[in-house]
């Protein structure tokens, strides 16, 4: 069963790829899924790890992260972008992530996606670096 984020105000920890940094920035891409993603962002709740500890868990599991950046469930649905709760396993020698959970874009179409995404870059850029 897939249950859905409610508090607006937990803020949800975005890793962003060196390759998706302009200058100290990162581009709106970051916060737009690719095609792997099947319209899923991945992101991982404070209400259950750091900013810093969601870094060193990502890096650890060997992803490369640039900084972390952080939206609320809130700003994601003033998008009409549902958050829902997606903990993972340990499996393939990557740890286990309980605070990982997933911010849904399915209902929008890719040009409609990437217009959200530049919004909620915005509100990341305004929240500021988190980690390091």
């Amino acid at each position: 069963m897939t249950v859905q984020l409610s508090d607006d105000d937990e803020v949800l920890f975005r890793q962003v790829h060196p390759g998706f940094m302009q200058g100290d920035a990162p581009s709106s891409q970051s916060f737009l899924p690719t095609p792997k993603d099947e319209n899923k962002l991945s992101v991982d709740r404070s209400a259950l790890t750091t900013a810093k500890d969601s870094y060193g868990l990502y890096t650890g599991n060997g992803f490369e992260s640039a900084a972390v950046y952080g939206l609320t469930v809130g700003e994601f649905r003033g998008q009409d972008i549902p958050c829902v709760e997606d903990p993972l396993d340990a499996s393939d020698g990557k740890a286990a992530n309980p605070a990982h959970a997933l911010a849904d874009f399915e209902a929008h179409a890719p040009s409609r996606q990437k217009t959200k995404a530049k919004r909620l870059k915005q509100k990341a850029l305004a929240r500021g670096r988190l980690y390091p």
